[in-house]
């Protein structure tokens, strides 16, 4: 389900030029950070650089974004993610689930953003996980970032998360998703999972508002920031009281 509080699809889908695109795009994201205060090291906006690059070659053959032109990827998807940085302070867990990945939004751009972070990006469609893992490989992240190619629903996720190494008996998790589908359907059920502590969802403020109204027992909304993508685009940051 696309989400709403995103742009209209173009009428027709824009081809991608790879030099002339990219260098349009380094500058329009080094504008739009420092416009937004968002502080990036040179090798942080080289990766994100690099991924745009290669969303771009293999958009045409896997329908990764509708929104590839340089200022709309550089607005509608790396800062977007990126301006929601502010929601992931406090006690946090290291280890972060992405829920339908896609393009690597938001996971990958997270995980560029947070290096001392983990990440495991679930993607159910193949073809897209099989780009997700090969990027991941090409941006030098596979230490920290894994790929699981499956669903990730309450009745699988014990599974895909042992099978990514994770310690589900010991190890705490946050969930990710930029999806209307991801947010409203399945993370209340999600949420009940014991490992589960965080989770931050990128949504349009009406559909934020009505899942906060129906969180699961013992799940709180911890920050409803507004983002500068959208006048009713939101991060909604959500956590599991303490005991």
């Amino acid at each position: 389900m696309a989400d709403e509080s995103l742009p209209e699809a173009p009428a027709a889908r824009r081809g991608f030029a790879a030099e002339q695109d990219v260098a349009a795009f380094r500058a329009q994201l080094a504008a739009l950070l420092t416009t937004h205060g968002i502080a990036l090291d040179d090798l942080q906006m080289a990766a994100l650089v690099a991924h745009y690059r290669r969303l771009g070659e293999a958009n045409a053959r896997l329908n990764l974004t509708r929104l590839i032109a340089p200022a709309d990827a550089a607005r509608w998807h790396y800062l977007d993610v990126l301006a929601a940085l502010p929601c992931f302070t406090g006690n946090m867990p290291s280890r972060w689930v992405d829920v339908g990945s896609g393009g690597g939004f938001p996971g990958l751009a997270l995980a560029i953003a947070r290096p001392d972070w983990r990440f495991i990006l679930t993607e159910r469609r193949a073809k897209k996980a099989a780009f997700l893992a090969d990027s991941v490989a090409a941006l030098g992240l596979a230490s920290r970032v894994q790929v699981y190619a499956g669903e990730f629903e309450p009745g699988t996720a014990r599974r895909a998360l042992v099978s990514c190494g994770a310690d589900v008996s010991r190890e705490t998790f946050g969930v990710v998703a930029r999806a209307v589908e991801e947010g409203t359907r399945r993370l209340p059920r999600l949420l009940k999972l014991p490992s589960l502590t965080r989770a931050t969802l990128w949504l349009g403020e009406p559909d934020a508002l009505a899942l906060a109204r129906r969180l699961p027992p013992g799940w709180m909304v911890e920050r409803l920031r507004r983002l500068p993508t959208g006048e009713r685009r939101v991060a909604l940051a959500l956590a599991r009281r303490a005991n």
